[in-house]
């Protein structure tokens, strides 16, 4: 045991479990009745991408708590947690705690501070934090059916804008089997499709946003947000919180388009949201509609590469990219073959050695493109 761990945990040995690395301790989704604390090595807590892949959100390292939100809350887990090395973990039955306290009672002041200081470093997921005591015990709107427990789970979430308290179903992380990846990081897939489901979607007024960002909201935009809801209402036709068809992938996207231009989300989350949109074309194969949409995307993706300056090195390259590849898609070399040159240029070959690979490719059928060759986009 580290040092710097109260000495009392040492009573708590019947509770340790040796993992190895790579061993997921729970899933995304989860129902715990047991919590979790780190004793030696790490947990990495994982969240699926939209790309896909699985994504490292947050860690845990010895002395922290992981899963314990779910288990005195009983609500499911944000995110999986993985052994990232070889680790020793406490697992404390949530009905075994008043014992664990009784032989280790800095345990119960590390649990009643995490509470009471969510946002203290070194924690568990952000969305894992209990929200306020009068949401938890207000009314929640249901999601209407069965819902598939292979492939989602049930979370909750408070509307900024009219305040309703709703359930939404997410990914799990073991459900997404990724087959095939675009040129322009559209990802197929055998099952269930993540991208369908990262934008969250109010029942009651429309309201559609990224989770990540869907409480970001302040009273001016909620006031036009507010203003807009009886405009968005004959879009939704029916509740998006649980599975979602073509059809609702489509109105989800629109209502996130429109949702966004009124918060002022930038060239950067529009280039992303309409590319999404052209993306949803695509696996319905509207070849025209798809255009239409990728040629927003592209004057987005131009205009966050050349105004916004908030735009990491490595952003800024990927949306030069994706300035390229959709030129070609759209049958247009010219333009394109500029901006993958830029890429090549640019690039950190040790760190973005993929992004130069891909830009190479694609100028390799920009050329061809221009010679008059049919090398097809895919």
């Amino acid at each position: 045991m580290s040092g710097h761990l109260p000495d009392s945990y040492g009573r708590l040995a019947s509770y340790a479990h040796r993992h190895a690395a790579g061993v997921v301790v729970y899933e995304q989704g989860a129902s715990l009745d047991r919590f979790f604390v780190v004793l030696r090595g790490r947990l990495d807590f994982e969240v699926v991408a939209e790309s896909g892949d699985t994504e490292v959100v947050a860690q845990a390292f010895p002395g922290d708590l992981a899963g314990h939100v779910a288990a005195f809350t009983g609500r499911p887990t944000s995110a999986s947690a993985r052994a990232s090395g070889e680790s020793v973990i406490l697992a404390v039955p949530v009905d075994r705690a008043i014992d664990a306290f009784r032989e280790a009672p800095e345990l119960a002041l590390l649990l009643v501070r995490s509470f009471a200081e969510p946002d203290r470093p070194r924690q568990v997921p952000a969305e894992d934090d209990l929200p306020p005591a009068s949401v938890v015990e207000g009314d929640v709107l249901r999601v209407k059916g069965e819902v598939n427990e292979a492939f989602f789970f049930l979370d909750t979430v408070v509307c900024p804008v009219d305040g309703t308290h709703f359930e939404f179903v997410r990914v799990r992380t073991r459900a997404v089997r990724p087959t095939a990846r675009d040129t322009d990081f559209h990802v197929r897939y055998t099952s269930v499709d993540p991208t369908r489901y990262s934008v969250v979607v109010c029942p009651s007024c429309g309201y559609a946003s990224y989770l990540d960002d869907f409480g970001d909201v302040d009273e001016e935009i909620r006031g036009r947000l507010w203003a807009d809801r009886a405009a968005r209402l004959p879009l939704l036709g029916h509740p998006l919180s649980g599975e979602r068809t073509t059809q609702d992938a489509v109105t989800v996207m629109d209502l996130a388009i429109r949702c966004y231009d009124l918060r002022g989300g930038g060239p950067s989350r529009e280039a992303v949201l309409f590319h999404r949109r052209a993306w949803v074309e695509r696996e319905a194969g509207n070849r025209v509609a798809e255009a239409e949409w990728l040629r927003r995307a592209r004057e987005a993706y131009r205009g966050a590469f050349e105004q916004d300056s908030r735009l990491t090195d490595d952003s800024a390259l990927r949306a030069a990219y994706l300035v390229g590849d959709i030129s070609l898609r759209l049958d247009e070399p010219n333009e394109g073959a500029p901006w993958l040159e830029t890429v090549i240029r640019r690039a950190d070959s040790k760190t973005q050695s993929g992004l130069i690979r891909m830009a190479r490719d694609r100028l390799h059928d920009a050329r061809i493109q221009l010679r008059g060759g049919d090398r097809a986009a895919s």
